[in-house]
């Protein structure tokens, strides 16, 4: 059978050159596509004229491109499942029309950056249940509607609305709002909770109902010593599901760890801590059952590492036995530039396992730390060990030379410098 090209249902369109996306006449007769994908293409926008051979479209993927606008008549593309624009740098807005695609399941905006606010009407969009909004930094809010959106299972990003954008209360998805949302799923990236200014808010998020989130990204943003109190109370009020895999928490004003919720988080895999620009002391992960993956960056005031990180609260008594990260596999340090010491387990503590499965360990940026301790040259699974821009530990563990060197050479992958 001769292929024809009224048959064609699913095609790929790749260097389009830069302007206004139309057809050639030679393609006229194309009216039947499913899926369109442009590659490697530099379009500005859809020419309405395009979108009658378009309206059998369920996917159309416009991403990576240079699109600044977007025609009303995209809203006739009533079979559409699947828009895909992210990585559209210039992209300012959508139009209203996009919330007549009442049968779109997955809207991808991702990195466009230049996004200012998304439509009001986005009610609309009854079946829609993938909405990816990360990296869309110039928006302020999300609109309020979003929220009653039932089918939503996953939203990616949620900005928290601060006092001062200049924005009427009911237009704004608030944290609360995500209270009736425990249908999300995946990975939430809350941005700007320094904005909620308030715990109860916090606890209206109800996010120890989210079952199906594993992953959770909170960025408190910018603030300053003032923030102190207030982010400890926002981040007791969290509390996240037990069955939360993925934990990291940028930017947090708090000088300790002031939550208890963290030893409940049985199935928690990988932490990161970032730019805690005030915290003192390490929180107690030791306990943690599933941890595997842990990253500290950025703790400018921490000076020492002690046994209440391995989960011990002072004397080696308050825990006689067991095995603390039992399952933590790589461990980074990054730019902590006043930490001297990192101290194991100061008494006897023969009936006591520290990290027997770690085989990763990075510590970069740490110049004034006096040395490891001694559990860390027992780990006999540890393969790879760096020590990058560390001026102590650089002289001391320097091979064949380094006073302490005997201690690690046992070690396959070493890199010191």
């Amino acid at each position: 059978m001769e292929l024809t090209i009224d048959m064609v249902r699913h095609l790929t369109l790749v260097k389009v050159p830069e302007g206004p996306f139309s057809f050639p006449t030679s393609f006229h007769s194309c009216k039947n596509i499913r899926t369109l994908t442009t590659l490697d293409s530099t379009i500005t926008t859809i020419s309405p004229g395009s979108i009658p051979q378009l309206k059998c479209l369920r996917t159309l993927n416009l991403s990576h491109n240079i699109i600044s606008k977007l025609p009303k008549e995209i809203g006739e593309l009533i079979h559409l499942r699947y828009l895909d624009l992210s990585w559209n740098r210039t992209l300012k807005e959508l139009p209203d029309a996009v919330c007549d695609l009442f049968n779109l399941q997955t809207l991808v905006l991702v990195r466009c950056e230049e996004l200012e606010k998304l439509p009001k009407a986005m009610g609309k969009l009854i079946n829609l249940k993938h909405l990816y909004v990360w990296g869309c930094f110039e928006l302020k809010y999300l609109p309020k509607v979003i929220g009653s959106l039932k089918s939503l299972q996953a939203l990616d990003w949620f900005p928290v609305c601060g006092h001062g954008d200049d924005v009427e209360d009911d237009e704004v998805l608030k944290l609360g709002d995500l209270g009736i949302m425990d249908q999300l799923q995946g990975m939430l990236w809350i941005d700007r909770l320094g904005n909620a200014n308030d715990a109860s808010e916090v606890e209206k998020a109800q996010l120890g109902n989210k079952k199906h989130l594993s992953h959770l990204e909170l960025d408190f943003g910018d603030g300053n010593e003032e923030q102190r109190e207030s982010d400890e109370e926002l981040l007791k009020a969290l509390q996240p599901h037990q069955n939360l895999e993925r934990l990291s928490i940028w930017n947090c004003h708090c000088t300790t760890w002031p939550i208890d919720w963290i030893e409940s988080l049985h199935n928690l895999r990988r932490v990161a801590l970032i730019d805690w620009k005030f915290c003192e002391v390490l929180p107690p992960l030791g306990k943690l059952p599933s941890l595997e993956d842990l990253g500290i960056y950025t703790m400018n005031n921490v000076k020492k590492v002690g046994v209440e990180f391995l989960g011990i609260e002072e004397e080696i008594e308050t825990f006689s036995a067991g095995i603390l990260f039992p399952k933590l596999k790589c461990l980074h340090f990054f730019d902590m530039p006043n930490w001297e010491e990192w101290e194991g387990v100061i008494k006897d503590s023969s009936e006591i396992t520290i990290m027997p499965r770690l085989s990763f360990l990075r510590i970069s940026w740490c110049p004034k730390l006096k040395g490891l301790p001694d559990f860390v040259h027992k780990i006999t699974v540890l393969r790879t060990l760096e020590i990058r821009k560390c001026a102590i530990l650089e002289g001391d563990y320097e091979k064949d030379v380094g006073k302490e060197w005997a201690k690690i050479s046992h070690i396959p992958n070493i890199t010191i410098k």
